[in-house]
């Protein structure tokens, strides 16, 4: 087990199988590639938090946040993630909070990939999605409100 001393989220307490190897980072956090994927309790919403640093993004799997979200793979990414089959990748949406609506980013997903502990994020070309989309909610039971 390993303690991240956040200031934003106290004591995060995560196993080796929370931790990811980001090898190109994040846009604008390229010089950072390890994380920890930590979920929220009774939520379908993570946290993303750097190993090294004070740099956090709250997640939600798209398949929780969008219906019929799908895009096409590039074959080099999925060499990088070392994905088996397209089932291993797991894409997930950064949550933004504008005013006091949040936000999904659907151009730039984080894709996760469990088996091999990789992750990265990945722009999407096609088809056009974009960079902030509200999130609508549909099952209310897990909002959070």
């Amino acid at each position: 087990m390993i303690t991240i001393d956040s200031t934003r989220y106290g004591e995060l307490t995560v196993s080796k199988e929370q931790l990811y190897e980001f090898p190109q980072g994040i846009v604008g956090f390229s010089n950072i590639d390890q994380y920890a994927l930590v979920p929220f309790a009774d939520t379908d919403f993570f946290v993303l938090h750097a190993l090294s640093e004070e740099v956090s993004f709250i997640l939600i799997p798209a398949a929780r946040a969008k219906s019929n979200y799908a895009f096409e793979l590039a074959q080099e990414t999925v060499l990088m993630l070392e994905a088996n089959k397209p089932d291993d990748v797991v894409p997930f949406l950064i949550v933004n909070i504008i005013g006091d609506v949040p936000h999904i980013n659907l151009k730039a997903p984080i894709l996760i990939v469990p088996n091999s502990l990789k992750g990265c994020q990945y722009v999407v070309t096609q088809p056009s999605y974009p960079i902030r989309e509200p999130l609508v909610y549909e099952d209310m039971n897990h909002a959070g409100t």
